[in-house]
């Protein structure tokens, strides 16, 4: 694995900030070709991204420090480290959202919304397929231990080394990884039927969502567990469930299509 992927002097360049970088910057630019389909000015999505993409990694840090409290109590400095890795998806995910969606309110009439959602839907099953690549290199968000053929060793100096040493471990990165990709050939699919404006949105957040709670069976985390499940997965458990509310929701209020 490759943390840092080069220096220049005092100044790393680590792998895992610049697959996020790399990750945000597909997605934004993915989003801003699809909505010149429904007439939107593509330079206004770079500046709703801009603010989503700031508010999702203040976002993910925030959530990451409020688990990990007792070490950033003794390292408060390493608390604005958020380049050496360190993030909280689900945070980054509900601070962008919720950030976007203010955007969007106060440009509602020159940007619809449920159609700027379904699109980012796509960008962010493509983008977190990029991101978990950034999270390997990095060595975190690591497995449990395996005896599977594709179990993984990491390096010495990486997160996943100092907890489970030369254990053969999974590399449920990869797994998050590649389910999402998966889902974003599923939802370009759903586009052309999907039932109505938002539908293609919530289904990407109901997917990533259930990905999200399997994937975490395979991912190593402290003690804690509420329940038997981990504290994401009960996230993940909320989210899919408001997602249904949601989506019957706007079921009804969406036009009845009729066919030719």
């Amino acid at each position: 694995m490759c943390p840092v992927l080069f220096r220049i002097g005092q100044l790393e360049i680590r792998t895992w900030g610049l697959f996020v970088l790399v990750s945000v910057v597909v997605g934004i630019y993915y989003v801003s070709k699809r909505v010149k389909s429904i007439g939107v000015n593509p330079e206004k999505i770079w500046d709703l991204g801009f603010w989503a993409a700031l508010a999702g990694i203040i976002g993910s840090r925030i959530f990451y420090v409020l688990y990990h409290i007792p070490y950033f109590k003794e390292h408060p400095v390493e608390i604005i480290k958020f380049w050496e890795g360190g993030s909280v998806y689900f945070g980054g995910f509900l601070f962008g959202l919720a950030a976007g969606l203010v955007y969007l309110q106060k440009n509602k009439k020159s940007m619809p919304l449920l159609p700027i959602l379904d699109f980012s839907g796509e960008a962010l099953a493509l983008g977190l397929f990029i991101g978990r690549w950034g999270c390997l290199f990095n060595g975190c968000c690591f497995g449990k231990e395996t005896h599977m053929p594709w179990g993984i060793v990491f390096p010495p100096g990486s997160p996943a080394f100092d907890v489970m040493g030369s254990s053969r471990i999974h590399p449920s990165q990869l797994y998050e990884s590649f389910a999402n990709l998966v889902l974003f050939f599923v939802l370009l699919k759903l586009e052309q039927k999907k039932p109505f404006d938002g539908f293609i949105f919530l289904f990407y957040i109901f997917f990533a969502s259930l990905i999200r709670f399997l994937v975490d069976i395979t991912r190593y985390y402290e003690p804690g567990n509420v329940f038997i499940l981990s504290v994401n997965q009960w996230i993940s458990i909320a989210i899919m469930v408001v997602v249904v509310i949601v989506g019957l929701a706007l079921r009804k209020k969406s036009p009845v299509k009729t066919s030719n």
